[in-house]
């Protein structure tokens, strides 16, 4: 008899326990993502130079002409900007002084009205053997019109790397 119960205890054991581990698991919810998808958006142009006008490290979106000539650095594109279908993301150092600086936009994607920009902003090591000259390392690139108003660094600190062609 004891056998017999035991058999039967092990049965409905093994029965239930599908079930209550599904119970177990079906009470937990997932958590709800209220960001959107993020969207690449693509670079028509890049420009990796340097200007004295640009003193401070900023991240900016620039969409009109009239922002891109308060900067005070005249062509930073090397060539004229549509605004109607087009806009400029600029990223820069700012002063530095030694050449080994530079910084570089490598993407973009959009998430709602928000630009995420990846990239890298390089230093030189102290025994990097550089000249002793101030910098203004900036990058600027051309993309197609978006509906985002804001910027947000996903720039990487790198060290001693070549700078980009």
């Amino acid at each position: 008899m004891h056998n017999t119960t035991m058999k039967i205890i092990t049965l409905i054991v093994m029965l239930c326990l599908p079930v209550f581990s599904g119970c177990h698991t079906a009470s937990q919810e997932m958590p709800y993502q209220t960001m959107d998808l993020a969207e690449p958006v693509r670079i028509l142009k890049t420009v990796i130079s340097g200007h004295p006008a640009l003193k401070g490290p900023s991240l900016k979106l620039i969409t009109s002409q009239a922002q891109l000539d308060a900067l005070g650095t005249g062509d930073l594109i090397g060539r004229k900007v549509n605004f109607n279908n087009e806009q400029v993301v600029l990223a820069t150092l700012g002063e530095m002084p030694t050449d080994g600086y530079w910084i570089r936009i490598t993407s973009i994607y959009q998430e709602g009205d928000v630009l995420e920009v990846y990239g890298q902003a390089n230093r030189p090591t102290p025994d990097t053997k550089a000249g002793q000259v101030l910098t203004y390392p900036y990058c600027a690139v051309v993309i197609p019109r978006t509906t985002a108003t804001a910027v947000r660094d996903q720039i990487e600190s790198v060290e001693d790397q070549d700078p980009p062609m």
